[in-house]
């Protein structure tokens, strides 16, 4: 029977071997490059419209600048870039991000990061650490152009690009996360970028696509249908280098983080609330300037969307409050409307 045992434990081991000696997948380093955009505001805004047009992107679906004053489109003392999350768009964070910007009297650049919004199956099929992170220093240039101090807003995979601008910008105003993607609820997709990550990947998704079934309807415009299994690959990569305890305790600036937890039977499904409030105590943020507040009644991973949360004022009230009392941001002179429930194009 001790026999038996051993070798038993030596198949296992070799068994273990092999998988740590498997293949792994290879993406190119994220290059730290400076990103210059046009200082000349209207031309900024015309570039910006002929990159998107010429994109081939789902309709609706381009980056955009909303002004604080349309008819003098000129800099502001704060502005906002709002982050879309994984296969989002800026809808993703409709009409908080508008109601915010308007109320503080922020311009606001509604960014589209890499490969996301393409009118394409193949989407996110050419996606990599590299042009992804790029494409969120892309939107701090854009924010730094429309505001003398930038705040930084994201849901989800956006939360954690800003996160990784945060790192390298001190100066960076502040932080507005919503279910920010520290980690992914289901633990195995860590498995892809580990030994044979590839081919556990191509086992799962044999067609090398992921159909997004459940978003039907109008959210189905906001949200991309189909897209390639690399984005999977790029977004655990970026989990993997740089959702890290070291990379929060270079985190300095403000940071309000608001997420869905009710009870352990009623919170996100989609991100790990657990990552996200271990990442909240390792921040070098202050504790007098930072918040951490859960809408159990959200009912959503995607909390600051009319088209899947049921909380908006809550998150609304809370993230002004923040701005208003913590980061002492002034209202603008002009009264702000009530949040709406409609998406804003």
């Amino acid at each position: 029977m001790k026999r038996v045992w051993v070798i038993i434990g030596l198949l296992i081991a070799v068994m273990a071997v092999g998988y740590m000696l498997g293949p792994m997948v290879k993406s190119d380093p994220v290059q730290d490059e400076l990103v210059t955009v046009d200082t000349d505001l209207l031309r900024l805004e015309q570039r910006i419209g002929d990159a998107e047009r010429a994109a081939n992107l789902r309709p609706d679906n381009e980056a955009r600048i909303v002004w604080a004053d349309t008819l003098r489109k000129v800099k502001t003392p704060y502005s906002i870039i709002y982050l879309p999350g994984f296969s989002a768009s800026w809808a993703e964070g409709d009409p908080i991000h508008k109601q915010i910007a308007r109320h503080f009297g922020c311009n606001l650049y509604l960014a589209r990061t890499a490969e996301h919004g393409v009118n394409s199956p193949d989407a996110m099929k050419n996606i990599t650490p590299s042009n992804y992170a790029a494409s969120a220093e892309r939107a701090l240039a854009v924010g730094k152009a429309l505001g003398e101090k930038v705040i930084v807003m994201g849901t989800s995979a956006g939360g954690m690009l800003a996160l990784y601008l945060a790192a390298r910008h001190p100066e960076i105003e502040g932080l507005v996360l919503y279910s920010p993607c520290i980690a992914v609820a289901n633990p195995a997709l860590r498995l892809v970028t580990g030994p044979w990550g590839q081919q556990i990947i191509d086992q799962v998704f044999p067609d090398k696509h992921i159909a997004n079934t459940y978003y039907s309807g109008q959210r189905a415009v906001y949200w991309l249908p189909k897209y390639h299994t690399n984005g999977l690959l790029t977004l655990q990569t970026m989990i993997d280098r740089y959702m890290t305890p070291e990379q929060f305790q270079k985190v300095k600036q403000p940071v309000f983080m608001g997420y869905y937890y009710k009870d352990e039977d009623n919170q996100d499904k989609v991100v790990s609330v657990e990552a996200m409030l271990t990442m909240y105590d390792q921040l070098g943020t202050s504790e007098r300037t930072k918040q951490k507040l859960a809408f159990p009644n959200a009912d959503a991973h995607v909390i600051a969307s009319h088209f899947t949360s049921k909380d908006l004022p809550g998150v609304y009230r809370s993230t002004e409050n923040f701005l208003a009392n913590v980061m002492k941001l002034p209202a603008a002179s002009a009264p702000s409307s009530p949040v709406v429930l409609r998406p804003k194009k």
